[in-house]
């Protein structure tokens, strides 16, 4: 709502029967939390993430987080990385991931990288933030022959050393919105009881605060995660 189609914050809306999906009897909150969820697991399944794969995400916001966790229900070793410590933190103790990066300068970030992964880089790297820097990030980070997936939407062109591509034979995903499947097997996950998704959630507003909601999370975005408006 409000993307492909009219409605965002409508009392009322029209949808195409074939566009809604059975919600199997989940909250209305964790409902809405589907999509975002849905966002983030397109990319991670763009990676075809496996067992054991250490993967790090760059950025701890809601898709970011959502990316994060849906690879750790993959079975992988999942680290987060952001400039807001008290954000990434959040994400890690939460969902249980396996650790983080403050991305505080590119020196130390690359430090962290391979103190984690004894010198050998991360097989997936999930870039959730749409930076110049942050794409970077996530090709500094990546081994040899690893996946990267490009979900963040960026608004600023970069200019790298493109020869990295080639000398680290990478594979690179553009990710972009979700599939129906996505859906049906979300619903699926979160009914299992196997990702708590309303953890995501930090802040909650009536109709009537929408205003205020927009501008708190300006504000605050280091330390707000997701923001639900409650009709």
């Amino acid at each position: 709502m409000g993307a492909q189609r009219d409605g965002a914050f409508s009392e009322y809306i029209t949808m195409p029967i074939e566009r809604i999906y059975d919600g199997k009897g989940l909250s209305a909150k964790t409902l809405a939390l589907i999509e975002p969820f849905c966002i983030s697991y397109h990319g991670i399944s763009r990676a075809n993430i496996q067992p054991n794969d250490k993967v790090l995400v760059i950025g701890a916001g809601t898709i970011g987080v959502l990316a994060a966790v849906a690879a750790k229900a993959k079975g992988a070793k999942v680290y987060i990385s952001d400039v807001a410590e008290n954000k990434m933190n959040y994400a890690i103790e939460t969902f249980g991931l396996d650790g983080g990066i403050l991305n505080d300068s590119p020196e130390n970030f690359i430090k962290r990288v391979e103190e984690i992964t004894n010198g050998n880089y991360f097989d997936v790297t999930i870039e959730a933030v749409g930076l110049p820097s942050t794409f970077q990030a996530c090709i500094d980070a990546a081994a040899f022959g690893a996946r990267m997936v490009q979900i963040g939407v960026g608004k600023r062109t970069h200019e790298f050393d493109f020869t990295l591509l080639q000398k680290k034979e990478l594979n690179v995903y553009g990710s972009r919105n979700a599939l129906k499947k996505d859906f049906l097997e979300l619903i699926d996950l979160v009914k299992s009881g196997k990702v708590d998704l309303e953890k995501i959630v930090t802040n909650t507003y009536n109709l009537d605060e929408a205003d205020k909601a927009f501008q708190d999370f300006s504000k605050n975005a280091a330390s707000m995660l997701k923001v639900v408006i409650k009709f």
